[in-house]
């Protein structure tokens, strides 16, 4: 039997509560079937037990949130995941009764730490209502406001409006995201002098130091990439044949991952959050992260090398 399932927020009020479709576990309120007002469901309901269930027993979870995991789904599912589907394989309170013990595990930290770093407003607080009203204000001024996802800062704190809700951002988890994004290195002028060749598949350039340059906006592509290196000899082989080919008597063992994009601190909140999520997942698989400055050349710069740039491999 498949399930929708949706789990309220604490102050939820909810009108006919005890209905066949509304259980109550451990004072934490269900919905199962029809999807109740979006605003009094919890807006990261599917994307932490997606994360909570890594290594658990299946339960007959939809793969929808964990793929989000390993894609560019993180933020869509801390903002947007208030469904889960389920196929059941169990009595339906001791199925929710199972989710919930996953929502509220703490081992997404190891998966998803960056969960953690916004946290949904209360939909009939007074701050929900003071946000509307600045962002009102401010788009009706035609002030910046974000290119995607408004953000605002009220009172000190910093606010960013995602599928139809505020949310909170973490101070010290905003400094220390800050932080991590300014520690990428920036290896702009080392790409410009390596001879390239362009990929169709895995990665959109190669440099003869085996950098694997992503030219695309999608930040998930590269982790899929590095996981593929570790684990299908097939992806190691075919990327080593290309470069043996273009660089017979030039030899690298591991790839280095290459955002070409923007200084990472340029970018909206919310992508700067899915950006340090892949750049995580690369590095637990033991390689190294840059980003280099777009437009990523074409062409060598013809030898001696000028002196002063960061070198990978300094002669």
């Amino acid at each position: 039997m498949r399930l929708s399932v949706h789990l309220l927020v604490e102050t939820a009020d909810l009108p006919n509560l005890h209905d066949a479709n509304s259980y109550d576990i451990d004072g934490r309120l269900f919905a199962v079937g029809t999807t109740p007002p979006r605003e009094l469901l919890v807006p990261d309901f599917g994307i932490r037990v997606a994360a909570n269930s890594v290594y658990l027993p299946a339960i007959g979870l939809d793969p929808e949130w964990s793929r989000a995991l390993a894609h560019d789904g993180l933020v869509r599912g801390m903002t947007g995941s208030h469904t889960l589907h389920v196929d059941a394989r169990q009595p339906v309170p001791e199925l929710l009764a199972e989710l919930l013990a996953r929502y509220t595990s703490t081992r997404y930290r190891t998966e998803a730490p960056l969960l953690d770093i916004i946290r949904a407003v209360p939909p009939r607080s007074n701050v929900k209502a003071q946000l509307d009203l600045t962002l009102g204000h401010r788009i009706r001024a035609g002030l910046n406001v974000g290119q995607h996802e408004p953000e605002l800062r009220h009172r000190g704190e910093f606010y960013v409006f995602a599928e139809h809700h505020w949310f909170l951002v973490d101070r010290g988890q905003l400094a220390a995201l800050e932080g991590k994004l300014a520690a990428i290195p920036d290896v702009t002028g080392e790409i410009a002098l390596q001879p390239c060749v362009s990929l169709a598949r895995h990665a959109d350039v190669m440099t003869r130091d085996l950098d694997l340059v992503f030219t695309t906006q999608t930040f998930a592509r590269a982790s899929a990439t590095a996981k593929r290196w570790r684990e299908w000899p097939s992806c190691r082989d075919e990327l080593s044949e290309i470069h043996r080919a273009h660089w017979p008597d030039w030899t690298v063992d591991e790839p280095r991952f290459v955002y070409a994009m923007d200084p990472p601190g340029a970018l909206p909140f919310l992508d700067k959050v899915t950006l340090l999520h892949h750049v995580t997942r690369i590095r637990r698989y033991g390689f190294e992260v840059a980003f280099a400055r777009r437009p990523i050349p074409t062409c060598a710069v013809p030898s001696p090398r000028t002196e002063g740039l960061p070198l990978r491999y300094p002669d």
